[in-house]
């Protein structure tokens, strides 16, 4: 472990909330602590200080992430994603209505939508019942596979 990069691990506890850090490499093992916030106390360990210790690896566990994360979807919560690249359609032809609107209840199986790709129509069916809370994508435009269509809950 060069010292380049044990002053960036200083700066990461340094500029964080971290209150330690213990890094493992090979055969080398570095400790940083701090104690209080934006002073330096009994404690901290300075790239000056710094020692590799000899002592037999213990596993270490991984800290938890300090940045926020997304919560996940709740599990009744369905997207209706695009299978392919094309054009959406949401009428079965022009100036009729709509296949599903928002607040429909749809059924496993059931057609949502149409995607033209290379002058051939494919229907677009439920991947699973529930009620069209959304339509997340705009008809006439291009979609990309993947895209998020429908939100059914």
């Amino acid at each position: 472990m060069d010292l380049k990069k044990i002053k960036s691990l200083i700066d990461l506890v340094s500029n964080t909330r971290l209150s330690e850090l213990e890094l493992i490499e090979n055969e080398e093992r570095i400790r940083l602590e701090k104690r209080g916030a934006g002073r330096r106390e009994p404690g901290f360990i300075a790239a000056s200080e710094a020692r590799y210790l000899d002592a037999p690896i213990a596993p270490v566990s991984t800290p938890e992430p300090l940045l926020p994360q997304t919560p996940a979807p709740a599990p009744s919560l369905h997207l209706q994603k695009a299978p392919m690249h094309g054009v959406l359609h949401l009428t079965p032809s022009p100036g009729e209505p709509t296949f599903v609107k928002v607040g429909d209840d749809v059924r496993e199986g059931q057609v949502l939508c149409v995607i033209e790709a290379m002058k051939m129509f494919n229907t677009i069916e439920a991947e699973c019942a529930g009620k069209i809370s959304a339509i997340l994508a705009e008809a006439g435009k291009e979609v990309e596979v993947g895209q998020a269509l429908f939100r059914i809950e």
